[in-house]
């Protein structure tokens, strides 16, 4: 059968996803994102091959992941009871979960890509981050803002502050800074689908899968008990089943989204018409889920107390 371009099968995914997903009532918000239900389109064999920008960690050894390990290591330590340390524990739990399977014999078909993939990931989070608290909001990802601003202001529960983030992180950075980005993700010589890294991408969701039952464990642990205990919010159950099949909702999209920009960039460039376009696309996208997750996930000064208190005598330093 031959393959719809791209802008046809990501229409196809989301007619395929409303189709399957269940009715929400006419009271509930809309949902942001494609909902879950529908597995992955192929890849597009299409996607030419182009060299990464700014590559971090280019040659891919474990090196990038350990490396990455010790600053969010720090980071965590460093930020304490912040509503910021939910998010940097998470993706701490997460990268170990990361670094077992990359060192794992055989798990990747191409551990190097995954390694360097990762930490050129992180980095924007990081970056954001550092402009954020730096006082540069303006050149701050308006949905990186919205999930820093309800940390700051300590305005959205525990399961809040980490979706707001999570969904910045995926639904924006996957697909701007990892997988469009990233040397040779999308396209390389060879048969696809294995030439487009698309199996390895999977192989990540299946770590993920795999990691959220402790990592949720752990943040109840330690910073707020309610955050496992498997909220309703915007007709899901957020449970890790839930986290984990909203995650790899947006993991397709950031990948969708990715194989775009590829396009785009070969046409124009990464300041051409196009490519600037989509990434207002992806942004403006990222922004409305944004703001659905903060109105979801709004805490009172009650709740929020009890979590701060609860935070100070479960975390040290």
């Amino acid at each position: 059968m031959r393959r719809a371009p791209i802008r046809r099968a990501v229409l196809l995914l989301a007619m395929l996803l409303l189709v399957v997903a269940p009715a929400s009532q006419a009271d509930d918000p809309p949902l942001p994102w494609p909902l879950p239900g529908s597995p992955p389109l192929p890849p597009d064999p299409t996607v030419p091959y182009l060299p990464a920008v700014r590559p971090i960690c280019p040659g891919g050894s474990i090196a990038c992941f350990v490396q990455l390990e010790s600053i969010l290591r720090a980071k965590d330590r460093t930020l304490g009871c912040s509503h910021d340390a939910v998010f940097a524990d998470a993706y701490l739990t997460i990268t170990r979960a990361l670094i077992v399977a990359s060192a794992t014999p055989g798990y990747f078909d191409r551990p190097d890509r995954i390694n360097h993939e990762a930490r050129q990931y992180a980095q924007e989070y990081l970056d954001q981050y550092q402009r954020w608290h730096a006082g540069d909001t303006a050149s701050v990802s308006p949905a990186w803002q919205v999930a820093f601003q309800a940390a700051q202001d300590q305005s959205v529960t525990a399961l809040g502050d980490i979706m707001l983030q999570l969904n910045a992180h995926i639904r924006r950075d996957n697909a701007i800074r990892a997988i469009e980005q990233s040397e040779g993700v999308l396209r390389i010589q060879g048969d696809m689908p294995a030439a487009s890294g698309r199996p390895d991408h999977e192989r990540v969701s299946d770590v993920l899968q795999n990691t959220l039952t402790p990592m949720l464990t752990r943040l109840a642990k330690r910073y707020d008990p309610t955050i496992d205990d498997g909220a309703q919010l915007l007709g899901m159950l957020i449970d890790p089943k839930g986290l984990y099949l909203l995650i790899s909702t947006w993991r397709e999209e950031a990948w969708r989204n990715a194989e775009q920009l590829r396009h785009a960039r070969a046409a124009g460039g990464i300041d051409g018409f196009l490519y600037q376009a989509k990434l207002a696309e992806i942004e403006a996208s990222a922004l409305a889920g944004a703001e659905v997750i903060k109105a979801a996930t709004l805490t009172t000064p009650a709740q929020n107390a009890r979590r701060n208190a609860y935070c100070a005598a479960h975390v040290e330093g």
